[in-house]
């Protein structure tokens, strides 16, 4: 048995969080034969949210809650930098992330997504991180091959998204080391030179004979509870009403459709 650490991004959108956490947790393990441990990262969010939040955490399946405040010592960039950077681990081997707005919803019971997970690392020492996102199509930067599949159903893929990333964490830890991840000024919002996160592990995952796995037939869906401004913005509206209509709707069409 492997042992997984699943830690989950929280600013402050309580109500969508009561929603989206059960359901993740649930998909993502349940069943399954590994041991794992739950985290909840309150990154940026306010005192009365942590608060509020403290005895919930039995009920949203959470073993561990951390709340770090920004005022000092942030990561430059997007906001979900300071979740990765600050929280990224090599206690245990693999390490699941995901986000309080991501919708995930497995359409077999009996998928064991850990399982699955740890045996792809294991049979395939190339790949250093699996990202599954079904509404990719979204986001400003596309998904691109850069290879043949690395096994059938399961993409080499350019990049990863943060609705649903794990890594291999000893794979990841010493490359990403060396590429900056945790300098805290090596990350950039300025436009023309954004350099985030995601885009650090995306380099990782596909440079040195590494790869990034994109499992499109695990029943699994994950799709992000936000519609963009524009097409292919990489901005969402980050409105937490029109975040839990595309919950409810996603919820209504089993992970297909939020709009």
């Amino acid at each position: 048995m492997a042992f997984f650490t699943i830690a989950c991004a929280f600013h402050d959108t309580e109500r969508l969080l009561e929603k989206t956490l059960p359901l993740a947790i649930r998909s993502i393990t349940r069943p399954t034969r590994h041991d794992f441990e739950v985290i909840l990262v309150a990154d940026r969010a306010t005192d009365d949210a942590v608060a509020r939040l403290l005895p919930r955490l039995e009920e949203f399946g959470v073993d561990e809650l951390r709340f770090r405040r920004t005022d000092r010592n942030s990561f430059a960039g997007l906001p979900s930098n300071n979740f990765h950077g600050n929280n990224f681990t090599v206690t245990n081997p693999y390490l699941i992330v995901f986000t309080d707005d991501s919708f995930i919803w497995k359409t077999d019971e009996n998928f064991d997504v850990l399982d699955a997970t740890a045996r792809l690392f294991e049979q395939n020492p190339e790949v250093t991180l699996l990202s599954k996102v079904d509404d990719h199509e979204e986001w400003d930067s596309p998904l691109i091959d850069v290879g043949p599949e690395i096994e059938p159903g399961v993409r080499s893929v350019n990049r990863v998204v943060d609705q649903f990333m794990a890594y291999e964490t000893r794979r990841f830890e010493p490359v990403a080391r060396r590429f900056g991840a945790w300098d805290r000024d090596v990350f950039t919002g300025k436009m023309g030179f954004e350099y985030h996160w995601e885009a650090l592990a995306s380099h990782v995952g596909r440079t040195g004979g590494r790869s990034i796995a994109w499992p499109g037939q695990w029943p699994l869906r994950v799709r992000h509870c936000d519609l963009r401004f524009n097409a292919g913005s990489m901005h969402g509206t980050q409105d937490e009403d029109i975040k839990l209509k595309c919950f409810e709707r996603l919820l209504e069409t089993e992970g297909l459709h939020k709009k």
